[in-house]
Order: structure tokens, then sequence, then C-alpha cells
């Protein structure tokens, strides 16, 4: 009889665990991975909170870098010491914190990118580019998470420690969109950037989780308090929403709580609600607390309405949300003007659609007089063009223009060999003016070809690091990163404006500021901003949702910070008028244009590159030139008049 009950209890255990801190259940769980099968993955819910999966985190480093392990060295009465290939970490499961010296590589995933490794910094990908090196100053903070303070718990047995899934797939968050996510079926894994939205790998799931009425209580107060942890360290706080300094200075939790922030509780009580659409409307409303322009996009719904292409789901979405307006008035009226009325409205973005219509502007190139246009709409690559131009060995043309990707490198290519041939043409005008954005390979492949310069600098929010990141460029697209890519910018003889607005956005903002940073012409209206890199995360529930970054807010070379937008050399006015109108005529105004490019080239303000100004020759007008010129005459070399003689030296 004592034999029987004996053999009963371990087969008990087997299945549901019994451990000190909490009974659980053990279940083998399928794994998405990019819309593949990826096996399968155990996950642990504890009696206590049975709808909270918990994992591993050796197992978790091992789902999100095969190949890869974690040991974990039980140090002490709940406290561990763990340690991959790039870093160490200890973890106290009885204070419930995490630390670790270099946390950025504790958590480096980007070998699954650059096979050679690389730090954890920003690439997508493109094969013209590859990551170089990274200055960090100072080079190491120890940073730690308190996650008792959130009612956050860790656990641990004797040889693992599991954290919810949740959150320790929101440490390893990074700026390459390596995310994971459970969504009470499956955990699904987005490897690409290029299709970072998790909900398209199991879409029939990700409206089943948006249209359920009821969410479990303890599902409901932990995506609550994950929400808090994730704001409070991972938000990049750009400046942009009014309600910054109260979360920096009181958390999230207590700045809804106490009302710091206009419609708090009324936010908290949607967002903690075991109602569905109550909490859809609760993130909907931290949309407007957190809005900065286009980086952060709280709204789980609309995010899974985007993903999976549903006809007219905007519209339908639109009006269920005014719905609203009876219930929580004063939070629809923050929500439309913080939100809706500025995703709508966009009268700067019309204004220039007209000017350039006006002026008859129909291509991205456009010429009038010494002066042409590349009209530039977002910074994004034709990927899968380039890649097999790379695996075909780079052999016959580079990737040609394609109307589905107007803000491809060939593009800029293009329009460089255009203006560059054209006897003509003296400037290059970089017109972002309706550019929201994009990728950051392709801003280093611009600067690289047009100054040689192929890096960017930005800080850490959470660790109070700054960051040097540089990149090699292949700028002759052979295949091979060599000296000769560093000469190409040479080939060209032209004077660079960068023509930008108040749409600006984005990577529309750190190149006017990189080229600035090199003493190129900014010319029109100050940049609309955004300057902190995208950071996705998933809830608890499996729901999508982005933020500005604290892993990269971009500053100038000077370490300026440059998210309220990069101020132009050349100002030009476009508001005027009450209420404001935009007129963007004088940006199409060739001979404004020409006339600001080539009075600015004077001897204060010609374009030098750091690496290469003891060699950098001109003419007085500004022209760069390939070497040392051959023809007599007056030249400027490093800011100095110089004659040069036939035959001198």
């Amino acid at each position: 009889m004592k034999k029987t009950l004996l053999m009963a209890v371990v087969a008990l255990m087997t299945t549901m665990g019994a451990f000190a801190e909490a009974a659980f259940t053990a279940k083998q769980v399928p794994v998405n991975r990019g819309g593949e099968d990826g096996g399968t993955v155990t996950l642990r819910f504890y009696d206590d909170l049975p709808s909270v999966a918990y994992i591993s985190v050796a197992d978790f480093q091992a789902l999100m870098l095969p190949g890869s392990q974690m040991t974990v060295t039980k140090t002490g009465d709940g406290q561990y010491t763990l340690e991959n290939q790039y870093a160490k970490a200890m973890v106290n499961t009885t204070t419930e914190q995490f630390s670790s010296d270099d946390y950025m590589a504790f958590t480096n995933l980007m070998s699954l990118i650059q096979k050679e490794g690389m730090d954890n910094v920003y690439l997508d990908g493109a094969p013209f580019i590859r990551y170089r090196t990274q200055e960090v100053t100072p080079a190491a903070v120890t940073t730690t998470f308190d996650f008792q303070k959130y009612g956050i718990d860790l656990r641990g047995d004797d040889g693992a420690v599991y954290f919810p899934f949740a959150t320790i797939a929101d440490l390893y968050s990074d700026l390459y969109y390596h995310i994971a996510g459970y969504n009470g079926e499956k955990v699904v894994l987005v490897t690409e950037n290029a299709n970072s939205d998790i909900c398209k790998f199991e879409p029939e799931r990700a409206m089943a989780i948006l249209e359920q009425q009821t969410r479990a209580a303890d599902l409901a107060d932990f995506t609550y308090k994950e929400l808090c942890f994730v704001i409070d360290h991972f938000y990049g706080m750009p400046g942009r929403s009014p309600y910054e300094n109260a979360i920096k200075e009181n958390g999230l939790d207590k700045a809804l709580s106490d009302n710091i922030i206009d419609n708090g509780t009324t936010i908290k009580q949607l967002l903690t609600s075991t109602n569905m659409k109550d909490y859809v409307i609760g993130m909907t409303g931290m949309q407007a607390v957190l809005d900065d322009g286009g980086h952060t996009g709280m709204y789980v719904d609309l995010k899974v309405i985007s993903a999976l292409n549903i006809k007219d789901g905007t519209i339908g979405w639109l009006s269920g949300f005014r719905n609203i307006e009876e219930t929580y008035p004063a939070l629809y009226q923050m929500i439309s003007d913080r939100f809706l009325i500025p995703m709508i409205s966009r009268p700067r973005d019309r204004a220039i659609d007209k000017a350039r219509s006006d002026k008859g502007i129909t291509d991205y190139y456009y010429k009038g007089g010494d002066t042409a246009y590349l009209i530039y709409p977002q910074f994004i690559s034709n990927f899968a063009a380039w890649r097999e131009y790379y695996a075909g060995g780079c052999t016959g043309n580079t990737p040609a223009v394609d109307t589905d990707f107007p803000g491809d490198l060939s593009v800029v290519l293009d329009a460089m060999k255009r203006a560059n041939d054209d006897p003509e043409v003296k400037n290059l005008i970089i017109d972002v003016a309706n550019n929201g954005g994009g990728s950051l390979d392709i801003v280093m492949a611009m600067t690289a070809l047009i100054a040689g310069q192929s890096h960017y600098y930005s800080e850490n929010t959470l660790t109070k690091q700054r960051m040097l990141v540089s990149y090699d460029v292949d700028c002759n697209f052979d295949g091979v990163f060599d000296e000769q890519d560093k000469e190409v910018w040479k080939n060209y003889n032209l004077n660079y404006g960068v023509l930008t607005s108040g749409v600006s956005f984005s990577c529309a903002n750190l190149f006017p500021s990189l080229m600035k940073d090199m003493g190129f012409h900014i010319i029109g209206e100050k940049c609309g901003g955004g300057a902190c890199a995208v950071q996705n995360f998933v809830t608890p529930e499996g729901l999508q949702f982005q933020i500005s970054s604290y892993r990269g807010r971009l500053t100038d070379k000077n370490w300026n910070e440059i998210d309220s937008g990069v101020t132009p050399n050349y100002p030009i006015a476009v508001a005027s008028g009450d209420p404001v109108a935009y007129d963007y005529s004088a940006f199409y105004d060739v001979s404004v244009i020409s006339t600001i490019m080539n009075t600015a080239l004077s001897l204060a303000s010609l374009p030098t590159d750091a690496k290469t100004a003891d060699d950098a020759w001109y003419t007085l007008d500004g022209r760069r030139l390939i070497g040392r010129p051959t023809q007599r005459g007056v030249y400027v070399n490093n800011h100095k008049k110089v004659v040069i003689k036939v035959g001198s030296n």
C-alpha cells in the first residue's frame, strides 16, 4: 500500500512539479520559427499563476539562438549565475533581481545576422553593408532589474532559473526585431526584421486573441505589471510626450494611479480589466500617453488589422473606436487630440505633394539648370533583389530601379549617376521632405557613397552609455569589403544638399544630422525628429506593440539629442496664417535652391570628412574634385586657398 502511494506521488511530480516555491504543470508547446516548424519547447504553468507561461532561461537562450548554451550555477539560496558565450548575469529568485555587467552582450542575438559575430547593435542585413566596430563610453555598466518592484516572480530549482516567458523575451528583444511570444497555443518567433509582425505567422490565433470576450484574471494582472516594467526601463524617452517626466520620476504605475497622467486611473482600470475590449481601449489610451510621432504603436488591435491586411480593417477600427466616446469622453478626446487627428490630418504631407505636383514633379529624379533633385520618399531596401545579386557573385548590373521600392539604394545610385554624368548639373539635392524614415543600412550606404563615412552616434538611455557604431559598405558592389570601397565617393563631382521638412522623420532625421555633421547644407524646414530606434514587444497574451527604444537614441557628433529635429542651415519659411497653412512651393523653385547652394559654399562652410580633410580639394565655387587638381588655378585644400601652377608640387 505504501509502495503504491509513493509511486503515485512520483508520477504526479513528473507532470506537476513539487518544488518549494509552487507546484506547476509542464507542457510541451509547438514552436513556430518565422513561419516554419521549430519543434517544441517546455513551458511551466505554476498553480498560483495558471495562465502565465514560464520558461527556463537556458531553454530560452537555445530557443532564440540555436546551437548556443547557457550554464546555470546555483551559488546560494535563491542565487544563480547564468553564463552564455558572451557574458554573465546573476539572478536572485528571493529578491527577484537580475543583474549583469554587460546586459547588451548577455542578450546578444546578432550572430544570427552577421555570422562572424557582431555586437548587439542595429543592422538590417542588406548584403552591401556589414558591422565593423562599436566604441562605447563608459565601456562597462552594471544593469540591474528589480522585478520585485513590479510583483513579477522569478522561480528556480537546483539546476535552472525560470522567468515568465514574456519577461525574458522582453529582455532579449533587439533592434533587428528578434522577438518571441506565447499566444496560448504556440511559441512564435520573429527571425527576420523585414517580416516583423508576429501575428502574421499565426493569423487565426491572432484574431482569436483579439476577439475573445474575457481574459484570465492572473494574466490580466501580470500583463499590466509587465507593461509597467517595459515602459519604465525600455521606453527611449525621446522627449515628445508631455507625460514623459511623470513616468520618469514616478514610474508608469504611480503616474497612472495618481492621475499624474491625464485620465490615468481610467487607463489603468482598462489595462487591468478582464474584458478584452476594455484592455484594447486601455492600450490605445497608452498610445495617447506615449505618442512620439511614429515610432511608438501601442494599439494592439490595429497592429493585428494592419499585419493581416484585413480589408477595410482600419475603417472598421475607427468606427468601433468611436463607440467609446460616450463611455469615456475625456479619454476619447485625449486619444483624438494626441493620436487620431495627427495621424489622419497630416497637412504637411499634402502640402508637399501639392508643391511637387504643381511643379510637374512625378518621378524620383528632377532637374532644373545646374541643380537636380533626388525625390526620396523612404529609406527602404529591395532585399530580395540585392541578395540575389550578391548570391550570383555580383556579376552583371546591380539591381534595377523597381517602382515597388522607391527608396531602394538603386534609386540613389541612378540619381547620383545621372547627375554626375550631366555636365550642366553641379548640385544634387536629396529631398527627404516627405520621408518618414526606414532602414539605417541605406543611410550608412548613402553617407559612404557621398562622403566616405559610415557611422552614427547614439546613446543608451538605460545604461547611460554613448556609442559610436561603424560599418563597412561595399560601395563598388563587387562582393568584397576592401580599401577600394573607401575611394568610390571621389568618383562623384557633385555638391550635395538635403531638403527637409517637419515630415522628415526617423532615418530622414538621422541622414540630415549626419550630413550636417560633415558640413553639407541642410535646406528647408526643421526636421520632424524621431531619433529613437524602434523596438518590438509581445504581450503575455501574444499581441504585439512597439516603442521608441532605449537601446539607440540618436545624437549628433557632439552628443546633442536630435529627437526634436535637425535645424537647417538655410531655413525656408513654409507656415503662415491662423489657422496655419503650409506652402512648400519654394522647396521646388530651382532658382531659389540653386542660389542657396551656389552662394552657401563659402570657405567657412565647405564640407569635409575628418578622415580625408587633408586630401580633399575643391574649386572656389565649392565643387569637390577627385584628387589634387592638374589644371592651373586657385583651389581650396583643408580650408585654405592654394594656387596651383602647371607642374607644381
